[in-house]
């Protein structure tokens, strides 16, 4: 939450994420400050800590770096590359944590540490990937598109269109799963091994709190499958299914026929098509971003979490320079 006060925008995440540990205001303010260097190579500071969680930013450099963030994503060249690294870092940390979690079951605690090292310096930069996301030009934008269309309505809609997620997000992605756990049920599959396969794959993104502090209701197999077995003798859970994938064509249709409208309407002028095939490019990139960033964030709070419980350390007094040291103190 930025809240500005003088010559100054602060970004407060005790009131934005109160239930939040020091490590998730380490991971969000750090983020923070660090983004102008990790993706415009700009050395300049986004603000000066406060405390854990507030963050205080000149409104000069404020305004400066998000200018210069509007030109910089104003390149479909630029606008490309900046989303094939973005998403390199999230395969990069979903991969470090898959070794983290393998490592865990297989009690090898220095593994897990060397592996939640090198997750937590693939994660920092998808977190500052968070931040630009909140500081896109969207009114700028509209005003292009409005300019391009000869109507703010339709920019709107069509901007709208363009900021819905090409996949399935995750919390419905989450339930999609949970009902097909429900259907293996009912086709004679164990309910104990099902949902014990459930909760390790979709457990952490379900309840209220963070899982950095404690687990999640559905890490529980227990508590899974309770829910599978309900979902199980549900009159239709196939219904679902339909009605989700139904729902993601028409979207999917729409932001299609938009994309296409708003080519037209620039078309005839290189430099109008090439700004708006940057926007498309950052806008499908943005909103599919914070989907997989909440899943990998999850994912990364649990794990560190279970791997201070079998060192007795705490997680709540935790942050990212501990982490990022994991792996050599291991």
């Amino acid at each position: 939450m930025d809240t500005l006060w003088r010559d100054l925008v602060v970004q407060d995440y005790e009131i934005s994420r109160p239930d939040s540990t020091l490590l998730e205001f380490d991971l969000y303010t750090t983020s923070l400050m660090s983004w102008p260097a990790t993706w415009m190579n700009d050395p300049t500071p986004f603000g000066v800590l406060r405390r854990p969680g507030i963050v205080d930013i000149d409104r000069s450099v404020h305004d400066h770096l998000v200018s210069r963030l509007a030109d910089h994503l104003a390149d479909p060249t630029r606008a490309q590359t900046f989303v094939t690294r973005a998403v390199g870092h999230r395969e990069r940390t979903a991969a470090a944590l898959a070794r983290a979690e393998k490592a865990l079951a297989d009690g090898s605690v220095s593994t897990a540490g060397t592996a939640l090292a090198e997750a937590t310096a693939a994660f920092l930069p998808v977190m500052s990937t968070h931040i630009v996301n909140w500081l896109l030009p969207e009114a700028q934008w509209e005003a292009y598109f409005t300019l391009l269309f000869g109507d703010q309505e339709r920019a709107r809609a069509c901007l709208l269109a363009l900021s819905t997620p090409a996949q399935t997000g995750h919390l419905l992605a989450a339930h999609q799963e949970v009902v097909q756990a429900a259907l293996s049920v009912r086709d004679g599959a164990e309910l104990a091994t099902t949902a014990a396969d459930l909760a390790a794959r979709i457990g952490t993104l379900y309840g209220e709190g963070t899982p950095a502090a404690r687990a999640m209701p559905y890490e529980d197999p227990q508590q899974a499958a309770a829910l599978v077995q309900a979902l199980a003798e549900s009159s239709d859970p196939e219904a679902e299914f339909r009605q989700i994938t139904s729902a993601r064509a028409r979207t999917t249709a729409l932001r299609e026929a938009w994309e296409a409208a708003v080519l037209l309407a620039a078309a005839g002028d290189r430099d109008a098509v090439a700004r708006v095939r940057a926007i498309v490019t950052i806008l499908a990139w943005a909103c599919d971003s914070e989907e997989r960033r909440k899943v990998l964030r999850h994912s990364f709070l649990s794990a560190v979490r279970r791997w201070c419980q079998v060192q007795d350390r705490d997680p709540a007094t935790l942050t990212t320079t501990d982490l990022l040291t994991a792996g050599a103190a291991a």
